[in-house]
């Protein structure tokens, strides 16, 4: 059974060679493949994956020029890729590629999908202070009441599941989300969820994506997966609405702090 890792990238040059050291030694006794599907980075990015590909077959390397966007990268990749089990991770280093046999093991127990986890026993935050650990709960709780997705780490993005599955709700899925994760987790309705803890790790190069704009987007995302759920009720969603107003207000606050500290 082979493993078809994908990571989509935008100016993460200088992320790459690292990033794939340590998945050929995490997968070093497992049939797999590295796809680095790259939103035609200004800082080379896709050229740099293209050379490491050039001398190991088991990377690929695929420029997109036009449609950009996380979530139709992960769609692409999900969709050129050749194994029967597709994972997902960053190309920040901040996700854990040691944990991946593990997630693999849990899928082939039964799992439908396998998260990397920062909110379950052994996982961790790393160094977050106080206010991206606010974030961090704002928005899970935000997914966990209007979604009733039971999982402690919803904001992850750091996951695998079944080709199967995946084509399965393909066609279905909005790619302009913020968060793939939680459109595949609104297509499957599966319970059959499992999380693996790890520790989330600081970024050495490179920027971060977050902004005022991705969070806003991120609930306008959250909202779209509860209004069109036909599992949810009329009364559901009244009350979603309701408990979800103080949400909403933290979030315009944490936006504008957020715009704030980059002043």
């Amino acid at each position: 059974m082979k493993l078809s890792v994908i990571s989509p990238t935008l100016n993460e040059a200088g992320n790459i060679p690292a990033l794939v050291e340590q998945l050929e030694r995490a997968l070093s006794d497992i049939d797999h493949e590295i796809l680095i599907v790259d939103d035609n980075s200004a800082d080379g990015t896709w050229s740099v994956a293209q050379k490491i590909a050039e001398t190991n077959p088991r990377v690929r390397a695929i420029r997109r020029t036009q449609d950009p966007g996380l979530g139709l990268a992960v769609i692409d990749g999900f969709s050129d890729a050749k194994g029967d089990i597709l994972a997902c991770i960053d190309a920040d280093l901040q996700h854990d590629p040691a944990i991946l046999p593990k997630m693999l093991d849990e899928l082939q127990r039964g799992a439908d999908v396998v998260v990397g986890s920062r909110h379950v026993d052994g996982g961790s935050t790393g160094e977050w202070d106080r206010f991206r650990r606010f974030q961090s709960w704002i928005a899970t709780r935000t997914a966990q009441l209007l979604l009733g997705i039971r999982l402690r780490d919803p904001m992850s993005g750091y996951f695998l599941l079944s080709r199967t599955d995946f084509l399965e709700v393909k066609d279905d899925l909005n790619a302009n989300g913020f968060k793939i994760l939680l459109e595949i987790l609104a297509g499957l309705r599966t319970s059959r969820i499992k999380e693996v803890p790890y520790t989330f790790r600081l970024r050495s190069k490179g920027q971060s994506k977050l902004s005022s704009r991705v969070i806003f987007q991120y609930f306008q995302q959250v909202w779209r997966l509860c209004s069109s759920s036909r599992y949810h009720s009329i009364r559901f969603l009244k009350s979603a609405v309701v408990g979800s107003i103080g949400v909403l207000i933290n979030l315009v606050v944490m936006a504008a702090l957020l715009k704030l500290t980059k002043k």
